[in-house]
């Protein structure tokens, strides 16, 4: 054991061997271990490092990244992971390894005692008060949500209550609990995936954390006295800001309350307090560390004085330690100082960086494995060991093939590695990332990253095929408030007016209301929800109601079916068109194109691998391609274009990439170079900053062919550019050029082979549409390394806005400026001046010349501007990197669509990215704004909630594929029901095809007429909005395979507890839907003689199994019958409208005996 004031350093040459030092540390001390770095960009990292050499807990103590004194709400995230961190440590039952940023440990934190009166036990099987436990959890800072998605988000339902607490124990991270209660007994306490929605694991008991790390006193006596003596606390630090006053005397939570800790809570405590007695202190670079913590203090006071003038500023000392006081607390513990080696470039490095720089010199002549073989081979004879961390078990694989092939033999190693037992001249594969490797001779140990020697290079040509990354088909669910116009496929447009539960006909259940014009009203069963859609026009112009049973829609949509008929048949007969041309057929792919390939840094997620694979198909086939790639910016399209351009400049062709503006040609154009570099392949660039002479130039060069691959506007169409030998055109958003250059276009792609990319979504039902007559690639994933957009809402404070500058230029990065008012856009960029004095700021709107917005754009992706002030025309193309903070003035003003698409503009690399949307006030905010500005908040995670900016953008991508012609038929259906139609008689005109010009008769939709009670009862599933999606998912579901119905069910039982016997009963009649229509019953209804069936002309049934079927069931009558005797009615008989009428039993039940009669009907499951 470390004596207590006993100081050590050493020297460790990079993050790898710091890894390896802390883990080894640890195993010795066998106590925790609070190690401190400078910046919290390396907490994860070097968390992900030292997991490779222990399996001891490792945690995370984050700073919350708002700056001191700035009226923010931390990231919910960020919070739960200092207060998992913090009961961790407070609970001591196991040694674990904090991880702590300097900003974060220099914070004072609530009294453990505090935190611990604030944990709620729930044990499966006792007895809870589920209200009591409700109000408790609201009371530490949990939020009522419908759908719980992130940290603090509470969601009660019925006897459900789902809760995404800080993880009690690590390995809940990135879960949320859900809790099953049976009167107010705990039945099952159940693990959740946030992104499914669907269980994973049970508990036995589970420790409920804080959501938040202001907790005020929950003891009636203790509040009161806390509440008595606020005001002489507050007097005290000479705090003046009356109105926080108020809020914290009615325990209201606001943006900016963590920096009022010490009017809570009188005596507040730091990390080290949390710390066990004899628990070790590591400094990671304290040199660094010192540094930033003298920076911390220089802007906490700088901020303090600020924050003062509005009285809403408490003492600096009282809030954080200052740097003596931290030096003071680090002294009082064993303590280790881990000093970096610098390399002579002044760079922290590693023994391989030689070794790196020879694989990447060497790469193109002996491969990328051949110096790494020789430096392996030559440690293997010296008896000595080496571990190569791959990281993936793809990387492995690839790496272990390749290593073979240079006849070296490996073995695959188990994290946590035990280095010890490591054999003695041994190569090992370890499955596990690790930043930088490292060499210890005295061990005869060598410890390599292959993330580090290869870069994120890929070590084989075919990693894609098996380790790309999934593509998850987003949830398509459109919300429809009361009052919003509905489309009604048989009726027409009404005002939806709600969900009502009603009795009808002997059946109770939920019905939609929809009120048509002359308050005609339609209940609508929730089983046909499927015909009911949304209205959305191509404009924002208010569409006329319909009068129910007039002829005005009928009329409306036989039209819109004529015109989607001539449109199918004009897209059919373009492609068959297209199928018959010849193109040039090019080889399969060759050396340079693997190379390239090769030299991708990540692995393709599924999407761009597809496409990818699709533009190769198309190029070697001999007819001409014409494919369009559609991808949101950043998800990889221009890889998929590379790829294309590389195959076809392999061949000996020339490539143009054509866009439609000057900024979009020099970003294209540096990206081609960046990917060609060191590939023998000449990129140019033609646009208006290019002299007359470079334009003279590059005409003749490309006239020549020592231009391989051009981009540029519009003018590369024009007659004057000629080229050598044209083999592919590339067309970036192709919807924004004019309709000459439309025209020239098309003249351009009967001749070579055309690749289109929009960034654009398109709706999946245009997808579906489209298949077979568009060659059409979707890449609907983000790549892997992308983190999520942190976004915070706050009152516009110069205090915010200076922070959020000064921290994104502190790291070398760019930040927007959102400001929507042209008139006030200069006075704006003044004053951010007067807050950042050293920063380049220009201004950019849309009222600008164009030449000169484009030379300020030009100069932004250029860095020679730090800030662009701007409004909301931020290229939707552009892919600026090193953009990663947006601020969002007056963000109430904003559309939600708008603030999706602008908050898109920045989190492109792998550096975690902000957005910061500004209001006057958050605490005035009207509720329809604040309830827009909280969706996007919850929406910030990558790929999860509902693509909120969607339906205006698949708007704009559906408009823009079926032309202009196309407008006035879709305003008067719906968008929705335009391309239901669409896709519906694509496929028609498809099978007619394919059997030969016969046209192919629809089966009808069944329908149920039972009088049961069939619904979803408001105390089973409380919100109506929530009630009303499932309804739609229930709806679709009737339409599909049953084993779709059946996942649903599953679902809803996890999500909200046992069905209810209404819900039993709805689901039952729903699963009637499919043997129906595969039967080819159109209707089936009970009366009071039986139950009657009615068959569509395409019915399945045959007349012989109908025959059959009644005669099973034909009572013998008795010969004679007696006087005044009747005949038994007959069980089973068919009228002469050719209905089916069978008589009902008293056993079994309803549903069993319908099943049992449709399997006589010929039906099976």
């Amino acid at each position: 054991m470390l004596p207590i004031h006993n100081q050590l350093s050493f020297s460790c040459p990079n993050h790898g061997s710091t890894a390896l030092c802390i883990a080894r540390l640890q195993a010795e001390q066998q106590q925790s271990i609070c190690c401190i770095i400078p910046t919290d960009e390396l907490l994860e990292p070097l968390a992900r490092d030292i997991s490779l050499f222990t399996s001891t807990p490792v945690l995370l103590y984050p700073a919350f990244e708002i700056p001191p004194y700035a009226r923010l709400n931390p990231d919910p995230a960020t919070t739960a992971a200092r207060i998992a961190a913090l009961h961790f440590l407070h609970e001591r039952s196991q040694p674990g390894i904090i991880l702590a940023s300097a900003e974060a440990v220099l914070r004072r934190v609530l009294p453990g005692n505090v935190l611990n009166d604030h944990c709620e036990l729930v044990m499966a099987g006792e007895d809870s008060d589920r209200e009591g436990l409700l109000t408790a959890l609201l009371g530490n800072g949990y939020q009522h949500c419908e759908l719980v998605q992130q940290p603090g988000d509470l969601a009660g339902r019925g006897g459900i209550v789902d809760c995404f607490p800080p993880p009690f124990r690590p390995a809940l991270e990135g879960k949320f609990l859900r809790l099953a209660f049976k009167g107010d007994m705990v039945e099952s306490i159940r693990v959740v995936d946030p992104l499914t929605q669907r269980s994973e694991e049970e508990l036995d008991e589970a420790i409920l954390l804080p959501a938040a790390d202001i907790l005020f006193p929950r003891n009636a006596a203790a509040l009161a006295q806390w509440q008595e003596e606020l005001a002489h606390r507050a007097e005290a630090f000479g705090f003046t800001d009356t109105t926080a006053l108020q809020q914290l005397k009615e325990q209201h939570r606001f943006p900016g309350i963590e920096f009022l800790l010490p009017l809570i809570c009188p005596e507040p405590q730091t990390l080290f307090d949390y710390l066990p007695q004899g628990a070790v202190c590591v400094v990671q670079d304290p040199l660094a560390v010192s540094d930033k913590v003298g920076l911390l203090w220089e802007r906490i006071e700088h901020n303090c004085a600020e924050a003062a003038g509005e009285g809403f500023a408490l003492p600096p000392k009282s809030l954080f330690l200052s740097p003596a006081e931290l030096e003071r607390r680090l002294a009082e513990r064993p303590r280790f100082d881990l000093c970096p080696e610098l390399a002579p470039d002044g760079q922290q490095g590693s023994g391989h960086t030689l070794l790196q720089q020879e694989i990447e010199l060497g790469r193109k002549q002996r491969g990328v494995i051949a110096p790494l073989a020789e430096r392996l081979t030559n440690w293997l004879r010296a008896k000595e060991t080496a571990i190569i961390a791959c990281r993936s078990s793809l990387q492995a694989e690839h790496l272990e093939e390749m290593l073979a092939g240079c006849g070296l033999h490996s073995q695959r190693a188990k994290t946590p590695l035990v280095l010890a037992d490591c054999p003695r001249g041994a190569l090992l594969l370890v499955e596990h990332p690790l930043s930088q490797g490292f060499d210890l001779p005295d061990e005869g140990l060598h410890i390599l990253s292959a993330g580090e020697l290869f870069g994120e290079k890929r070590l084989g040509p075919s990693s894609r095929r098996k380790g790309r990354i999934a593509q998850k088909e987003q949830l398509a669910l459109e919300d429809i408030a009361v009052g919003e116009t509905a489309v009604h496929r048989d009726h027409g447009l009404a005002c939806f007016q709600g969900l009502v539960n009603m009795d009808f006909a002997g059946q109770r259940g939920d019905f939609l209301l929809l009120e048509f014009l002359g308050n005609d009203r339609l209940y609508v069963p929730v089983d046909q929800l499927h015909l009911i859609s949304r209205y959305q026009g191509l404009s924002d112009e208010q569409p006329k109601l319909d009068k129910l049973g007039s002829s005005r829609w009928q009329t409306a949509k036989r039209k819109v079916t004529e015109a989607v008929w001539q449109k199918a048949q004009e897209l059919l007969d373009i492609y068959a068109r297209r199928e018959m041309r010849q193109g040039h057929s090019f080889e399969p792919p060759g050396r340079l194109y693997k190379e390239l390939a090769e030299s991708f840094p990540y692995d393709e997620t599924e999407g761009q691998a597809a496409a990818i694979d699709d533009v190769l198909r198309d190029l070697l086939a001999p007819k001409p391609m014409d494919r369009l790639v559609c991808g949101d910016v950043g998800y990889g399209k221009t890889e998929v274009a590379v790829r294309a351009a590389c195959k076809v400049i392999e061949d000996g062709f020339q490539v143009a990439v054509l866009v439609p503006t000057t900024v979009l040609a020099e970003q294209h154009a540096a990206t081609f170079r960046e990917r060609f570099a060191g590939f023998n392949i000449n990129v140019a660039c033609t646009s208006r900053f290019r002299s007359s002479k470079e334009q003279k130039q590059i005409s003749n060069d490309l006239k020549s062919g020592q231009i391989n691959l051009v981009v540029g506007t519009h003018r590369l169409l024009s007659d004057s550019i000629s080229f050598h030998k044209l083999g592919l055109l590339i067309v970036d958003e192709e919807h924004r050029f004019g309709v000459s250059h439309k025209e020239r276009l098309k003249r351009l792609r009967a001749n070579i082979d055309v690749l289109t990319l929009t960034a654009t979504p398109i709706p999946r039902t245009l997808q579906m549409s489209l298949l077979g007559i568009r060659d059409l690639s979707v890449i609907s994933s983000p790549p892997r390394h992308r983190r999520a957009v942190k976004t915070f809402l706050a009152r516009k404070d110069d205090l915010v806005i200076r922070e959020a500058v000064q921290q994104e230029l502190a790291r070398g990065g760019q930040v927007f400026f959102i400001h929507n008012r042209i008139q006030s856009i200069h006075a704006m960029a003044e004053h951010l001046h007067q807050l950042a004095p050293t920063a380049r700021i220009a201004v950019a709107h849309g009222q600008m010349p164009g030449s000169e917005l484009e030379e300020i754009m030009v100069s932004f992706i250029s860095h020679e501007v730090d800030v662009l002030v701007c409004t909301t025309i931020v290229e939707s193309g552009l892919d600026i990197a090193n953009a990663n903070t947006i601020i969002i003035n007056r963000a109430d003003r904003i559309g939600l669509a708008d603030i999706y698409q602008l908050r898109g503009r920045v989190g492109r690399a792998t550096r975690q990215s902000y957005a910061y949307l500004l209001v006057p006030d958050v605490e005035q905010l009207t509720s329809e704004a604040e309830q827009r500005l909280r969706a996007l908040m919850d929406c910030s995670e990558l790929g999860s909630g509902f693509k909120l900016a969607m339906n205006d953008l698949q708007l704009r991508g559906g408009g823009s594929l079926l032309g202009e012609s196309q407008s006035g038929h879709i305003a008067a259906v719906g968008y929705d029901l335009y391309l239901e139609l669409l896709q519906a008689t694509v496929a028609d005109l498809k099978s007619q095809a394919a059997a030969g010009g016969a046209p192919q008769a629809t089966v009808p939709e069944p329908e149920i007429k039972l009088p049961v009670a069939a619904f979803l009862p408001d105390d089973y599933v409380r919100e109506t909005g929530l009630r009303y999606r499932l309804y739609r998912r229930l709806s679709a579901a009737g339409t599909a395979a049953p084993e779709q119905l059946a996942d649903l069910k599953d679902e809803l039982i996890d999500r909200f507890g046992p069905l209810p016997p209404e819900a039993e009963t709805l689901f039952s009649l729903l699963a009637l839907k499919h043997p129906l229509r595969c039967l080819g019953i159109s209707k089936v209804e009970q009366a009071p003689v039986g139950l009657v069936f009615s068959f569509s002309e395409q019915t399945t049934v045959a007349p012989e199994t109908l025959l059959a079927f009644i005669e099973r069931f034909r009572l013998k009558q008795p010969k004679l019958l007696r006087k005044g005797q009747k005949p038994a009615p007959e069980p089973v008989r068919l009228t002469p409208d050719g209905r089916l009428i069978v008589a009902l039993k008293t056993e079994p039940e309803l549903f069993a005996q319908l099943a049992a009669i449709l399997r006589l009907l010929g039906w099976q499951e």
